[in-house]
């Protein structure tokens, strides 16, 4: 027991707001009215200083001068102010130890302990490469880090006897690695060593006493809320206490001494079966909660305690009784008193405890928002039981946190769900996320991480598309939403799918083409724009599509990509890690603008490089490190919440359950309480051994934790710190195949106690299993009116045949603008019209896009062999009408791969030599229907076409063929319709089109003949499809050219109504693929029903008036 006179004071508190007022009241005093010196207030973590500055600063009006900081910080600063000669960072921090580890492993394997090399190679895997080896020596690395940090803080005997080489620890292999690690610091000695020659100098009571007060003590020290220090750094504030005036705010849950609490199974493990009837008739006398729970905390008040390290000079008890108003307040009582469950009625209006059951985390936040909801409101939605008590003074946003074991996986749900609602909706709740990681508060803060993965991942079209519409690089590129779609547009037709090159592909190991890389599309794009010509250029197919002032826009891409190559193959060789900071922090220089476009980005520029410094400084003794360990490097720190972060910024808090674990709300909400997510269990670690002590294999020292353990404690913390309502939630069955799904042992065990307090009954009474789905009637009350929501869009009628419909995607016709009369559409406009009105309108009438409106994937190059594949090739070999067909399949194959239209390998081999047959037959047939005639120009600048501008070159005796790879169904027949309609305008009843197609089944040529227009007759078809182009500008037109087709050729055959709706049906919704019935933009534009859905629609009856005027009788049959 110590001696020495002390000036420490304990003041205990099952209430972290009553410790509050009293610090504040210490605090209001100055300790020297003559110093300027801040008061210094040791708080358990950086979060807890919002809460207490907020707390504070109401009370007294204005909280200042105040150093808070942590037990590590202020313990460092004594150590510092011991040791003036210690650098600002030590090399056996965390971190630091980490990289020093890894280098070591990284060395001669000769020198290693032979269970180091075993565990490497057991890690590695036989025939690992560079990178994978480099992982496993740095997943090694932190783990004896970690043990090595833990040991310094609770195992300072160990350190010192390995240092000493004491008898027996000459073999030990972690012993062997730790005075390595001390040989390349001689310097500088490790904290645990530093702080025991602290205590021993300045402990009045130690036999080595110096006869001095340590340097650094401020005037008074304050410590609030911190349970979980190392019993070193208790002794630190207990020899502080000798010399100045220290406040230990203690915060317990029970007014009793519950140092020796100890769950049945811990007893029973101790003392052995034996002992069953006495640890049984024990347990009926204590309470459960604590029993099961207190572990993690009684550490510390056995060491408060017992008055082995300090002897209070004073013990402050600032108890508040809880009462037994309410099922939560009963429990908080009981475990106030350390008394077993105390029977009582169960009110069933008593909402105070509640456990809900949801199939997954998004319906976990769903019924978070309703009964928030309901507790805000003095009136619950129709069905919500009554509430219980009104909350006295109103509950307010506030008041209210929601905390879960990994808070991060519900963050973009509380957006989705809470973020929703808009602010004047009055289901609308304020809140805040308040532990968001750092990688998730930017656009630009994953930008670190990604920009590594180049080295090992080939850059993809996705990959690229998404940088540059990072809005902050996209802005440093002058590149607006119109130029980024150019340049996808461009990136999809000139075959850019992934890979710089072919050097790229041979490195993936998938062998050395060019095709669909980088290299490959940007050559297209330059030789396009360039030549202005579509002739192959060697072996590369010039696309022509690029204009005057598209150059600035390709020259922005290729910079940055420029910069991306140039990094890739920088990053590909190892390099120490300052090397890493000076060439990402120069590529973010080059990527981003001078100046940064807001706040938010200034902010995350500051993130990134304060990333890259920070990991400079602490693999500094690494040496030469691999992009992956890099990449994981920064992933892992940017994955850390902010500690500049505000909390408790207003509404309701998201946040994890550490940061907040004593912090008293009104409404406490814990999410993710599932059987497997919480408590978590002690990892599986061959490296620490202080996880030996905590499962019994070795003796277990005093203070020494338990990652279960303090699980547990924490959800005890978090039960007493409701104030009002505890509300809990989990995954009570599979979303899959709705099976059960155990919630966490603590939820199991903190319902027992209930039981014991109310019945059985109270389980059922206070549990809610919620339905799947939001719009289930369930969800609504049908079989349990406890269950309730505010989400009335989704209610379900009782009939569900009472449906009132989908609402139309626009109600109302647009009002045409100014310029429209005057805006009329050329050639290919017209046809891009026809093809899909309803795209056209929605595109851009409405400028609506939609997320991968190509059915390719963007970042693979295609692959085998298909119906789209067979077409595009065939397509490229014939789009060229007037170039002679060159009769060589090689050629032909090599036309393809430089327009990027094959597939690599032998599916590509096999694919060319079947276009080129095809387009063989496609061109002979084109040669027998022209003739041998020269070909002439038919040209319109509007006057004799009806406004409508165009050209052709392939008119052969007013005879002009257009080839079509595929069949000629509505949609190809429609563009060789209009242009047949364009010819007969300017040349007459003697103009010709021969539509020829390609049936790939058979093998054969398709023809359809289009005469018989005489001049006005096709002035007058061009009028009406006009008319009907300007219809589809205020509304969409219902319209789709395949149905269309169908529906009119079945009429004009039979005068029958039935039957060509049929043939319409067949066509729009055909039974082995998809029909236009599955098109995006037509389900959208005719929502509910669909285009075709309701026979006696507006939209089903003007498709018959208008498929007849499109394909007129005079339409060729087939």
């Amino acid at each position: 027991m110590p001696t020495a006179s002390t000036r420490f004071r304990l003041i205990s508190g099952n209430r972290l707001d009553r410790l509050a007022e009293a610090l504040g009241a210490r605090l209001a005093t100055p300790a020297d009215p003559a110093s300027l010196a801040p008061d210094v207030v040791l708080i358990p973590q950086p979060t807890l200083r919002h809460w207490l500055l907020q707390t504070l600063a109401t009370r007294y009006g204005i909280a200042a001068n105040l150093d808070l900081c942590t037990p590590s910080e202020f313990t460092w600063r004594l150590l510092r102010a011991a040791h003036p000669a210690l650098p600002e960072h030590l090399p056996w921090e965390r971190e630091r130890l980490r990289w020093r580890l890894y280098a070591l492993l990284d060395g001669d394997p000769s020198t290693l302990p032979a269970p180091v090399r075993r565990h490497l190679r057991r890690a590695a895997g036989e025939g690992a490469d560079d990178a994978t080896r480099a992982l496993a020596r740095d997943d090694l690395a932190a783990a004896l880090a970690a043990a090595f940090d833990r040991y310094q803080a609770y195992r300072r005997d160990w350190l010192d006897a390995w240092q000493r080489e004491a008898p027996g620890t000459r073999d030990d292999w972690q012993a062997q690695l730790w005075r390595t690690l001390v040989r390349g610091a001689p310097d500088v000695p490790h904290r645990a060593a530093l702080l025991g020659d602290w205590l021993a100098r300045f402990d009045r009571d130690a036999p080595t006493f110096a006869g001095a007060a340590p340097p650094g003590l401020p005037p008074r020290l304050s410590a609030f809320g911190t349970l979980h220090v190392s019993p070193d750094v208790l002794h630190l504030l207990a020899v502080a206490g000798q010399w100045i005036d220290v406040d230990f705010h203690l915060p317990t849950p029970s007014a009793e001494y519950w140092g020796d609490v100890e769950s049945l199974r811990a007893r029973l493990r101790r003392d052995g079966v034996g002992a069953l009837p006495a640890a049984l008739a024990e347990a009926d006398r204590d309470n459960p909660l604590l029993m099961a729970w207190g572990a993690g905390g009684r550490d510390i008040l056995a060491q408060l305690f017992s008055y082995d390290i300090l002897l209070p000079e004073r013990e402050i008890e600032l108890f508040v009784p809880p009462g037994r108003d309410s099922v939560l307040h009963r429990l908080q009582q009981d475990v106030f008193d350390r008394a077993p469950p105390t029977p009582a009625a169960l009110d069933p209006d008593d909402v105070s405890l509640q456990v809900h059951a949801c199939h997954s985390k998004l319906r976990e936040v769903e019924v978070l928002h309703d009964r928030l909801r309901a507790l805000l409101d003095e009136v619950p939605p129709d069905g919500a039981p009554p509430g219980g008590r009104r909350f006295d003074p109103p509950l307010q946003p506030h008041e209210i946190a929601v905390l879960a074991p990994d808070i991060a996986e519900y963050l973009p749900l509380a957006r989705a769900v809470f973020g929703g609602l808009s602010p004047d909706d009055p289901r609308f709740i304020p809140y805040s996320l308040a532990d968001r990681p750092q990688a998730q508060s930017h656009a630009l803060a994953t930008l670190l991480p990604d920009l590594v993965a180049l080295a090992d991942a080939p850059l993809t079209a996705g990959a690229f598309r998404d940088l540059l519409a990072t809005p902050s690089i996209a802005h440093a590129l002058s590149l607006d939403a119109q130029q980024r779609q150019r340049l996808d547009d461009w990136i999809d037709a000139v075959g850019i799918r992934w890979g710089e090159d072919a050097a790229a592909r041979e490195r993936a190991g998938v062998g050395r083409w060019r095709e669909y890389s980088f290299a490959f599309g940007f050559d297209r794009l330059l030789a396009g724009y360039a030549t202005g010509a579509a002739a192959d250029i060697a072996d590369i197919a010039p696309y022509p599509e690029l204009e005057g002032a598209d150059a600035d826009t390709l020259d922005r891409a290729l910079r940055a990509y420029a910069e991306l190559r140039a990094l890739a193959a920088w990053m590909r060789a190892p390099h120490p890690a300052d090397a890493w900071r000076r060439r990402l922090a120069q590529t973010l220089e080059t990527l981003l603008a001078p100046a940064p476009l807001d706040d938010a980005e200034a902010q995350a520029r500051r993130l990134l490089l304060e990333t890259l410094d920070d990991f400079a400084r602490d693999a500094a003794d690494a040496g030469a490190l691999p992009a992956a360990l890099v990449r994981r490097a920064l992933r892992d720190a940017l994955a850390a919440p902010s500690a500049h972060r505000p909390w408790l910024s207003g509404g309701v808090t998201f946040a994890g359950m550490v940061p907040l674990r004593t912090v008293p709300f009104r409404v406490l909400c814990l999410l993710g309480l599932d059987a497997d997510a919480y408590p978590r269990r002690e990892p599986a670690d061959d490296v620490n051994r202080l996880v030996d002590a905590i499962q019994g294999r070795a003796p277990r020292h005093l203070g020494d934790r338990s990652v279960r353990d303090d699980d547990r404690f924490l959800f005890l913390q978090l039960v007493c710190a409701a104030g009002e309502v505890l509300h809990l939630s989990y995954g009570g069955r599979d979303a899959r195949d709705g099976s059960l799904r155990e919630p966490s042992p603590v939820i199991a065990e903190l319902l027992e106690a209930v039981e014991r307090m109310h019945g059985e009954a109270a389980r059922e009474a206070l549990c809610i299993e919620h339905p799947l789905q939001p719009f289930s009637p369930r969800a609504f009350g049908a079989g349990d009116p406890r269950r309730f929501s505010y989400r009335g869009e989704w209610r379900l009628p009782a009939d569900i045949g009472s449906l009132a419909p989908e609402p139309a995607f626009v109600g109302t016709r647009l009002t045409a603008t100014d310029s429209d009369d005057d805006d009329l559409p050329d050639r290919d406009a017209l046809q891009r019209f026809f093809e899909n009105p309803a795209r056209h309108w929605l595109r851009e009438r409405l400028g609506l896009r939609l997320p991968g409106e190509d059915d390719g994937e963007v970042d693979r190059e295609p692959q085998g062999e298909n119906a789209l594949l067979r077409y595009a090739a065939v397509r490229a070999l014939i789009d060229d009408a007037d170039a002679a067909f060159d009769d060589d399949p090689e050629r032909s194959a090599a036309r393809l791969r430089a327009r990027g239209a094959l597939p690599p390998g032998r599916d590509g081999v096999a694919l060319a030599h079947d276009a080129h047959d095809a387009a063989a037959r496609l061109h002979a047939a084109r040669a027998r229907a022209r003739g041998d005639a020269p070909a002439t120009v038919v040209e319109s600048d509007g006057a004799s076409s009806s406004g409508i501008v165009f050209r052709f070159d392939d008119v052969h005796d007013g005879v002009r063929v257009v080839l079509e790879a595929g069949k000629p169904d509505g949609k190809r027949r429609l563009r060789a319709r209009i242009d047949h309609l364009l010819l007969a305008a300017v040349r007459g009843v003697d103009a010709r089109t021969v539509l020829i197609g390609l049936d790939a089944g058979k093998g054969t040529t398709l023809e359809v003949v289009y005469t018989g227009f005489d001049r006005d007759a096709a002035r007058a078809a061009l009028d009406a499809l006009l008319a009907l182009w300007r219809e589809g500008r205020d509304a969409p037109l219902p319209f789709a050219p395949k149905s269309a087709y169908a529906y009119a050729a079945a009429w004009h055959a039979e005068r029958d109504v039935g039957r060509a709706w049929k043939a319409a049906w067949t066509a729009y919704a055909p039974f082995q693929f998809d029909g236009e019935r599955e098109d995006r933009w037509l389900r959208i534009a005719f929502r509910p029903e669909g285009l075709l859905g309701d026979f006696d629609g507006e939209a089903a009856r003007r498709f018959r008036e208008i498929a007849p005027r499109v394909f007129d009788a005079r339409e060729p049959g087939p």
